[in-house]
């Protein structure tokens, strides 16, 4: 049985000859993202094959019109896609959940608040007033009258 060797988490994974690789890797519960549930039409369960290229089905149709022919060059292929025909190492580190820390939300007094907009009202007035600007045109008046 063939198994696959899941980077970034060293884990590997026995399945049958054959299996998706999508599948495959969500029953062992690793995410992979998509939005289109394994039919090619999103594009979003990109994988690299870092090893084993040779043990994987050949690339579809489907596959080929979503992200072209360039599985020779960066090894990327749509997982719901491939099937596992021996053993393999795949690279899934775009889709770990990558969490970024929010900033954290500064309450201001209400003086500091005041004193803020009364800076701001400062640097209002010592800009140069506007000059020009649109004017509406007037009607033309008909002398002939």
């Amino acid at each position: 049985m063939p198994i696959i060797k899941v980077v970034p988490s060293e884990s590997k994974i026995e399945v049958e000859e054959g299996a998706n690789l999508r599948t495959s890797l969500l029953k062992n519960g690793f995410e992979i993202k998509s939005t289109c549930g394994g039919c090619a039409s999103c594009g979003q369960c990109v994988v690299v094959i870092k090893e084993g290229t040779d043990n994987i089905s050949e690339v579809s149709f489907e596959e080929k019109q979503l992200i072209g022919n360039v599985f020779h060059i960066t090894s990327e292929r749509l997982s719901c896609q491939t099937k596992v025909l021996g053993d393999i190492t795949v690279d899934i580190s775009r889709h770990l959940n990558q969490v970024k820390e929010k900033p954290k939300t500064v309450r201001r007094t209400k003086e500091e608040a005041e004193a803020v907009i009364q800076e701001r009202k400062e640097k209002a007035s010592e800009r140069p007033a506007k000059q020009g600007g649109f004017k509406r045109p007037k009607p033309f008046k008909d002398t002939k009258e």
